[in-house]
């Protein structure tokens, strides 16, 4: 059986943590922002939080990258889970 990796599991530890700790700095700063933009049009919930965001979407990293692999339906609700519901 022939096993499919995402972008994580191709990334070793080191490297893993070397990207992690020079990345979380921008990204939660431009992750911020757009959020920040949502609430202020009124398009994503109040409580979203950038943190929180940054580790859902961390799932997407461990999906293994076929078309199958469900990473599209699994941001779709991260994204739906952002959304206010008006």
């Amino acid at each position: 059986m022939r096993r499919k990796h995402g972008l994580g599991d191709a990334l070793g530890p080191g490297a893993h943590q070397a990207i992690s700790e020079q990345s979380y700095g921008p990204v939660i700063a431009a992750i911020t922002r757009l959020l920040d933009a949502g609430k202020k049009d009124g398009s994503i919930r109040p409580d979203a939080d950038p943190g929180d965001f940054l580790q859902l979407t961390g799932a997407l990293w461990r999906a293994p990258s076929s078309p199958e692999d469900g990473a599209h339906h699994m941001l779709a609700l991260i994204l739906d889970g952002l959304r206010t519901h008006r």
